[in-house]
């Protein structure tokens, strides 16, 4: 019987919210730009959201409320409840003023999460985006009750840029093979960013703010710095080279469709890449921190897919050490070549039956260039077992079961000045960021700096 007052009351609260949502988006109509994909999601967000703000006024959803509940409470700028019934109580009532009152704006920049068939379908029939930007698709969420494939996941994600009009906009990234398949094939104008130059695609519409005849947006020489990555951009007529203060080159991925979103928008190239100088990461995505003794902490820990991971083990591997990006917490401005480079990795959930051979993926990517491999959790153990099969010292390998053994661990270690630790895995039964706490140089701005810091996730394995 609470079972089904639970799924009764939680139905009539996204049933009340959507009606809410409709309301308030028919009230002020702004702009939607809709974000999906198998990763960045969040990190696109914020990009797009930090350029088009030079010259518009923009709202983009805090955190990443991007579910059948969460896009809806974006929306209309609340929190989640979680599962508190006074809490609820509140949001509706703040719920209610928004929808009738609230502020207009002239972008809502959104993201539109999906962990299962229909996701994707579902959300566009309350929030349907009139740009729609995919950052890549990726084996993800294939565990029981998600989905069955890759393909499955692109089926699902393909249809936020699949409901668009012909005056709309898709922006997709030309390197991902299975986006590709929708080149031609879509009624809203096409366009596509990467790290080469492509030749123009699309369709001319009547949206004003499109009719300029643009190309793709695309990147060369990118490459990580001792104060985070450099590349040189190419939008349309313009080029410029630039420098960001943020770790990851891949990161590159989140502001080529920025910068185009801005573009598209009365941004220069030279106006979006100036915002982004200021840029800095959501917690958890890669964000420097200082760490006890002097070591310097990657902390990546609000999730891990295949497709992550690799891409934090190589920056791992080339990371140069001379320095950290301006503006983060670093203790020291100039560190000095890594002593050690040591790899925390936890496991890599809701990937069902690939889930052996993607750890086994991520252990074949372990090398002479590591120093110490700490894995967390049962699945992260293949990861070990796989480097150690390849000739990984035993003795640079420690298998753990939790976050908490891992910071012991480090710390039993005797860190020093010089010292990079990379913290990435999934959410749950991992819950990384409690290691990063307990090895930061100052614990007390966790809050600040670390993801899932709220009342609500204590106790949460």
């Amino acid at each position: 019987m609470q079972r089904f007052l639970k799924q009764f009351f939680r139905i009539a609260i996204e049933k009340f919210l959507e009606a809410l949502v409709r309301i308030k988006l028919a009230r002020a109509k702004p702009t939607i730009i809709g974000i999906t994909g198998s990763y960045g999601k969040t990190t696109t967000k914020e990009a797009v959201y930090e350029v088009l703000k030079t010259r518009w006024l923009v709202y983009r959803n805090p955190k990443s409320l991007n579910t059948e509940i969460g896009l809806l409470l974006a929306v209309l700028e609340q929190p989640s409840g979680f599962q508190n019934p006074l809490r609820w109580t509140a949001i509706l009532m703040r719920a209610v003023f928004n929808a009738f009152t609230g502020k207009r704006y002239d972008f809502m920049v959104l993201e539109y999460g999906a962990d299962k068939p229909g996701d994707i379908e579902h959300l566009i029939k309350i929030v349907k985006p009139h740009i729609a930007v995919i950052t890549g698709i990726a084996r993800v969420h294939q565990a029981a009750g998600q989905f069955k494939s890759i393909d499955e996941v692109f089926y699902e994600k393909k249809k936020l840029v699949t409901c668009l009009k012909k005056s709309g906009a898709a922006i997709l990234n030309r390197r991902d093979a299975f986006l590709k398949r929708l080149e031609g094939a879509l009624d809203a104008r096409t366009l596509w960013f990467g790290n080469k130059k492509v030749a123009p695609v699309g369709r001319s519409n009547n949206l004003a703010s499109l009719r300029l005849g643009l190309s793709d947006i695309f990147a060369e020489d990118v490459k990580n710095t001792g104060n985070g990555f450099s590349a040189t951009i190419h939008c349309y007529e313009d080029k410029i080279h630039a420098s960001f203060p943020i770790a990851g080159s891949f990161h590159i991925d989140a502001f080529l469709p920025a910068l185009l979103c801005g573009k598209l928008h009365g941004v220069t190239l030279a106006e979006g890449v100036r915002a982004l100088q200021s840029f800095r990461l959501p917690p958890g995505r890669m964000s420097i921190i200082a760490g006890a003794h002097g070591a310097t902490l990657l902390d990546s820990s609000y999730n891990a897919s295949p497709e992550t991971m690799k891409q934090a083990l190589a920056l791992l591997k080339d990371f140069p050490g001379k320095g950290a990006p301006s503006g983060t917490v670093l203790s020291s401005p100039a560190a000095a070549r890594p002593k050690r480079k040591i790899a925390v990795l936890g496991n890599m959930n809701e990937l069902g039956d690939y889930t052996e051979a993607a750890h086994r993926e991520i252990g074949r990517m372990i090398g002479p260039w590591l120093d110490q491999l700490v894995t967390v959790g049962d699945f992260a153990r293949i990861v070990a077992e796989t480097a150690l099969k390849r000739g990984f010292p035993e003795s640079r390998i420690k298998i753990l079961s939790s976050a908490s053994e891992a910071a012991n661990f480090l710390l039993s270690e005797k860190l020093s000045k010089g010292d990079i630790i990379l913290f990435k895995g999934s959410q749950n039964r991992v819950r990384l960021e409690r290691a990063v706490k307990m090895l930061m140089a100052r614990p007390e701005d966790a809050k600040k700096l670390l993801c899932r810091q709220e009342e609500e996730w204590k106790g949460i394995e």
